[in-house]
């Protein structure tokens, strides 16, 4: 009987010290991934330019607007617009001036590893062989090709160039001119967008 009770004890004593064992043991473990989507730019870049009229109806760029550089770094896919803040480009000296925004296009360089030759690459890129006029309507310009286009600095990165494209467009000259524009430097700010692209 005493024999008894031991072993019962000890054989019960056994199950608790494997289930306290098998506490101690067990583990929770939960992660959350979260995905990573920067786009590096200098935050104070606008689009400015310089003109001059140099005899009736004749005008000269004085200064051209400056090349943007950006880059892009995302562990997912990803899309990237571009789009102006206003309708007009202002005079810096005189604000009532003004020169409609779609008279500045632009185009986006690559000058990342991605690839931006169409759907079938990591990038299609809208500006490859054209200039877009910039507008306030947000313009997709950089999209996610069939090989991804994931990365980091070294694989995205590019320039915006601005073109004044009212020079080689003659309906565009005839509307220019009818602005009266006055000498001086113009500017406008824009945006760039960078969305997530889950296609």
């Amino acid at each position: 009987m005493h024999i008894g009770s031991l072993l019962v004890f000890a054989i019960f004593l056994n199950f608790n010290l494997v289930n306290a064992q098998g506490e101690i043991m067990e583990a929770h473990v939960s992660a959350t991934l979260e995905s990573v989507l920067i786009l590096n730019i200098n935050p104070d870049v606008n689009v400015e330019f310089g003109i001059i009229e140099i005899s009736d109806n004749l005008y000269q760029i004085t200064r051209k607007p400056d090349d943007i550089h950006f880059s892009v770094e995302s562990t997912g896919n990803w899309s990237l617009s571009v789009s102006a803040s206003d309708n007009y480009f202002s005079c810096v000296d005189d604000s009532s001036c003004k020169i409609p925004i779609d008279f500045v296009g632009y185009q986006i360089e690559n000058k990342g590893t991605n690839w931006d030759n169409g759907l079938f690459s990591h990038i299609a890129n809208r500006t490859k062989d054209t200039t877009l006029s910039l507008s306030t309507k947000k313009t997709t310009v950089l999209v996610n090709g069939n090989k991804n286009n994931i990365g980091g600095k070294e694989q995205n990165a590019f320039v915006l160039r601005w073109k004044l494209n009212f020079d080689d467009d003659l309906l565009k000259i005839d509307k220019f001119y009818s602005y009266k524009i006055k000498e001086g430097y113009y500017r406008a700010d824009f945006y760039i967008t960078l969305t997530e692209d889950n296609r």
